[in-house]
């Protein structure tokens, strides 16, 4: 159980090991927090599967968790002249065997004062445990089925990299680029991450399975699998033959400007323009140019 980012961050992670029932068992707190820093973490919660795996490891654990944690003061109505404070959490649970996100939840609580709705957010956190037990112990389970339920791996897909384009392969052309959605919960925590996905296109035209390779959570992860889903395109070519290909698909998201943060960013635009378009400062002692 990794201490969460933001304030409050280590309160809302030690509700969470009080909430851990008997199944699991928890690593000493001390003890993370120094393979925390000796694996050299630094807070991100926008992982590879590969850097999730490699954190694992160095934790010696089977689950670990990651957070964020923001409380913010709202405004009500037009005027403004009314207020709430919410609290919000982003938990993320990782299986350490595969650098898998197998859960993301999203959590929060409004309430009259900062202190209450804290509390609430905490109260919630408790309530949600068997949710997140589930979830961990269902992972578990499905690894085991894996492991003794093993087959042959499926006839390999080409990977499109620059060495395959460069034996003549003609990559798929797509119709058009889709944006994928920036969520609402992204949006309340401020997220900036970036979703990779592994995808297989087909040979037909259509898309087969989506994996992904490097996870933000906040449903941003599940909203670039829907666009992925939505593209159209030619598949590849070999020498006039069609290739079902797997390739690598990366969506950067960003928190949109409100409509007073694009009017100030025009502004400045336009100052800076109006700088460009002055003459220049005449230099000391020197005779102005006739």
């Amino acid at each position: 159980m990794i201490d969460f980012v933001g304030d409050g961050g280590s309160e809302l992670s030690a509700a969470l090991r009080q909430s851990a029932t008997a199944e699991f068992e928890l690593l000493d707190a001390d003890l993370v927090r120094a393979a925390t820093r000796g694996a050299g973490y630094s807070g991100s919660l926008n992982l590879s599967r590969d850097e999730a795996r490699s954190f694992g490891q160095s934790l010696g654990c089977d689950f670990f968790v990651l957070g964020k944690t923001l409380s913010t003061r709202r405004l009500v109505g037009a005027s403004g002249e009314q207020a709430y404070f919410e609290t919000l959490a982003g938990l993320f649970f990782v299986e350490a065997r595969t650098g898998k996100l197998i859960l993301f939840s999203f959590e929060s609580a409004k309430s009259e004062t900062e202190f209450q709705s804290k509390e609430k957010l905490l109260a919630a956190i408790k309530q949600a445990w068997p949710r997140y037990a589930d979830a961990m112990l269902a992972a578990r389970k499905q690894h085991t089925a894996v492991i003794e339920n093993f087959q042959p791996l499926p006839p390999v897909v080409e990977v499109l990299t620059d060495d395959l384009a460069a034996t003549g392969v003609q990559q798929p052309f797509f119709y058009q680029r889709l944006k994928p959605d920036y969520t609402e919960q992204a949006d309340l925590a401020g997220i900036t991450a970036t979703v990779e996905l592994e995808a297989v296109f087909r040979e037909d035209g259509t898309v087969g399975e989506i994996e992904i390779v490097r996870w933000a959570g906040f449903g941003l992860d599940e909203s670039a699998i829907a666009t992925v889903k939505k593209l159209r395109f030619k598949p590849a070519e070999r020498n006039g033959k069609k290739l079902t290909l797997q390739g690598l698909v990366r969506y950067n998201f960003r928190r949109p400007l409100s409509q007073a943060e694009r009017q100030e960013e025009i502004e400045k635009l336009k100052r800076s323009l109006r700088d460009i378009k002055k003459p220049p400062t005449q230099i000391p002692g020197q005779r102005p140019k006739p």
